[in-house]
C-alpha cells in the first residue's frame, strides 16, 4: 500500500483533505498529522512515501520541517497554503507542486497525479535503520519465509516482512510471477507462459497460479 503523509494544523481542512483525496485515490492511504512534533515523536512507527504539507503549521513553517518529512529530501513534497505566495520563497526547499487554499478538486487531482507520478522511493527498514532506494532501480523482491530480498541494479537489501506489503508495486509496473516473487518489468527481457528471462541473465519460474 502506498501511503501518503497529510500534514495541517486546521483539524477541519485536514479531514475534509483526507475525505477528498480517498475519494479521488481509494487505493492510497493517508496518514493524517495536525503538527510536526507529533511527527517527530512518531518518526519511527510512520513510514509513507509521498507528503502533502500545509506550509504554516501552528508556529512551524513546513519548509522549515521539509528535512523531517522529506526524510532529507528522499520522499517527494507537494505544499499547500492560504497566504500569499509573495509572502513566502516556496522555493527554499524542493516540492512537486504547490496548491493555493482553498483548494478545489481538480487542481488536488493535479497534484497529486505529479506527486505520485514522481520519482518513487521505497523505504526498507534492515536493522535498525531506513534506506530509502528508488524504485525504478528495483529488479525484482523474493520473500524467504519472513524475509523480504530487495535485489536492485547494484545492491540487495533483507528486510523482515511479508511479500504481501509490496503488492501494490504491481500498479506502478512491476509484476507478480509467484507467491514468493515481484519483478519489475522495466527488467524483463524475455516472457513465456512458464518463466521470464531478466536482461541480466537470471530466469525466474511464474507459478501455475499467476500464469
Amino acid at each position: 500500500m502506498v501511503n501518503l503523509l497529510v500534514i495541517d494544523d486546521d483539524k477541519e481542512i485536514l479531514e475534509g483533505l483526507v475525505k477528498k483525496i480517498k475519494e479521488l485515490f481509494p487505493n492510497i492511504n493517508v496518514i493524517p498529522y495536525e503538527s510536526i512534533e507529533k511527527l517527530q515523536r512518531n518518526a519511527d512507527m510512520v513510514s509513507y512515501q509521498y507528503v502533502l504539507s500545509d506550509i504554516f503549521i501552528g508556529k512551524q513553517s513546513g519548509i522549515d520541517a521539509y528535512n523531517i518529512m522529506s526524510r532529507n529530501g528522499k520522499i517527494p513534497v507537494v505544499y499547500m497554503s492560504g497566504a500569499d505566495q509573495n509572502e513566502f520563497d516556496v522555493y527554499d526547499a524542493p516540492h512537486v507542486y504547490f496548491l493555493q487554499k482553498p483548494i478545489d478538486d481538480a487542481k488536488l487531482q493535479k497534484a497529486l497525479d505529479k506527486l505520485f507520478n514522481s520519482k518513487q522511493m521505497l523505504t526498507i527498514k534492515t536493522s535498525g535503520r531506513e534506506s530509502y532506494v528508488d524504485v525504478a532501480k528495483i529488479m525484482y523482491l523474493e520473500s524467504d519465509k519472513r524475509i523480504v530480498h530487495i535485489i536492485t541494479i547494484d545492491n540487495m537489501y533483507n528486510t523482515y516482512a511479508k511479500l504481501d506489503d509490496y503488492d501494490y508495486l504491481t500498479s506502478s509496473g512491476f509484476l507478480r510471477i509467484s507467491k514468493s516473487c515481484i519483478v519489475n518489468k522495466a527488467f524483463i527481457e524475455e516472457k513465456t507462459r512458464e518463466k521470464i528471462k531478466l536482461n541480466n541473465g537470471e530466469e525466474m519460474a511464474i507459478s501455475r497460479h499467476y500464469q
